[in-house]
Formats: structure tokens, C-alpha cells, sequence
């Protein structure tokens, strides 16, 4: 769910490529089991209409594609219009925009009343995967799974003012670093994904946060 234009049209000319990719290796491999033997073939960087853009090797994948897709939307309006209760195992908010102004925090996607909105549509035992590359980010990403992090004194004291969500606090828990080291899906998000690998080439520093959907509390007799 993408709510720029212009990020949803590379979204969807990166999905076609890499469902063109896997068209032709079908037609080179007509009885749909990945060989082992065969060596993969690099992405065409001269036909980007057929293509990624990554120069790397190209290798068949379960459901070629298929299965993704981008539309234009407003996660932070609408996204309990697009799923249905317990629907999702996993949700990922990769790099998002910080909105470094105190006036546009309001428009951060992590918050009190969207991470109700999340609970509601990861099952119980899902993941929420966030990973930031702006340390303040990840602090306010912490305080808003009220997590404990490594706050000024400013910033405890706001903590303080801010009466939490009722239940909400509830919900998540975080997963620890042993279990993230073991994770694929930390590892691509860090090294795999396009602002991972921008954030890698400007030597920035990249912040993993990730929270386990507990189980619904039962209600009271």
C-alpha cells in the first residue's frame, strides 16, 4: 500500500520485470523445477521494461511473482478496509519517512492508534518488522510499543505526559536480538531492499525494531 505515485509506479515496473524474468526462465526450464546445475543468467541491463534493475542472477522463485502486488492507498486510513481480521502473518515498515518536523508527527505511520489498527489485522504469533535509518525515529518507534529505550530526560518526561492507549500496550511484544539474528526477512530488509542498500552505500546506520503479535487478552468475567 502506497499512497506516493510516483514510488507505486516503480513498484509496479519492478513487479512486471521481475514476473517477465520468470516467464523466460519457464520457457528455459519447461518442467518448473529449479536445476541446480543450470547457471543463472544476469538481468538485461538494456531492457529495463523486461528486467530489474539489479545486474545480479536471476533464479526461479515459488509462485513467480505472482503473489505481490502495489496499489495506490492510505495505509493510515484504510487499511482495516483491505483486510480482514487475524488476515496477516507479517507487516513490514521499511524506511519510513521520518517526518522530522514536531508539527508532522502526527503523520508518522507508527502510532498508538495505528498500531491498535495493526494488531487487528496480524494474527496472533505474527511479526511486525520495522527498520529506520533515523536513531529518533527508532526511539519514537520503542516509545509507541512502549518498549524502553534509551531516552533523554526531555523525552522521558514527554513519555510521562502521554497517558498511553489502553490495551494497546498489550498487544506487542518485542522480539529479542537473538531471534532477529536468526530472521531472513531482518536480513533483507537491511541488505536486500533499495533504501537498505542506499543507506549501505552512504555508510548511514540502520535501527531494527520487530514486535510479536501476542495473543487477544481475555475479557474479564
Amino acid at each position: 500500500m502506497e499512497i506516493r505515485v510516483q514510488v507505486l509506479d516503480y513498484l509496479q515496473q519492478r513487479i512486471q520485470a521481475l514476473r517477465n524474468q520468470q516467464k523466460r526462465l519457464k520457457t528455459s526450464q519447461p518442467d518448473e523445477t529449479p536445476n541446480p546445475e543450470v547457471q543463472p543468467a544476469p538481468a538485461s541491463p538494456t531492457a529495463p521494461s523486461d528486467a530489474p534493475n539489479d545486474n545480479g542472477p536471476v533464479t526461479p522463485v515459488a509462485g513467480r511473482f505472482e503473489n505481490i502486488s502495489a496499489i495506490r492507498s492510505n495505509t493510515m486510513k484504510f487499511l482495516p478496509n483491505f483486510f480482514a481480521r487475524h488476515q496477516l502473518s507479517k507487516i513490514f515498515v521499511c524506511f519510513p519517512d521520518p517526518h522530522f518536523k514536531a508539527r508532522k508527527h502526527k503523520a508518522r505511520i507508527i502510532s498508538e492508534s495505528l498500531n491498535a489498527e495493526y494488531a487487528y489485522a496480524v494474527r496472533p504469533g505474527g511479526y511486525l518488522y520495522t527498520i529506520t535509518d533515523v536513531e529518533d525515529y527508532h526511539h519514537w518507534i520503542l516509545k509507541h510499543f512502549h518498549e524502553r529505550s534509551p531516552l533523554s530526560q526531555e523525552d522521558e518526561a514527554e513519555t510521562d505526559d502521554q497517558a498511553p492507549q489502553p490495551g494497546v500496550k498489550d498487544l506487542w511484544e518485542r522480539v529479542s536480538d537473538e531471534e532477529l539474528e536468526r530472521d531472513e526477512c531482518v536480513r533483507v530488509m537491511k541488505e536486500a531492499t533499495e533504501e537498505g542498500k542506499k543507506v549501505t552505500r552512504n555508510k548511514g546506520n540502520k535501527y531494527v525494531a520487530v514486535f510479536r503479535r501476542k495473543a487477544d487478552p481475555e475479557w474479564p468475567a
